[in-house]
């Protein structure tokens, strides 16, 4: 089977959305509800902390700060206009 390309944004955008509508997720779960492996995940993540778009609560768990939520808030805009356009983000 033949697998859907996804851009980095798209990545970045699906991984942003896991952590707002599941606050204080785990690592390993957020890998797996967005379908990225770990190796890849840990890069992603590295540089969504460097950004400041999310940060990691005292037991692990991830959190999107207020940074990520205006990051968010824009891309979700973006892909409408996109969508509305026909084109994909």
């Amino acid at each position: 089977m033949r697998r859907k390309y996804r851009s980095q944004a798209a990545i970045v955008m699906d991984m942003l959305e896991a952590i707002s509508a599941n606050p204080g997720i785990a690592p390993t779960r957020l890998g797996q509800e967005v379908n990225v492996p770990y190796s890849r995940l840990t890069e992603y993540l590295r540089l969504l902390r460097e950004k400041g778009l999310i940060y990691e609560g005292e037991k692990g768990g991830l959190y999107l700060s207020e940074e990520g939520f205006r990051y968010l808030t824009e891309m979700r805009r973006f892909r409408r206009i996109f969508s509305s356009l026909g084109l994909m983000l």
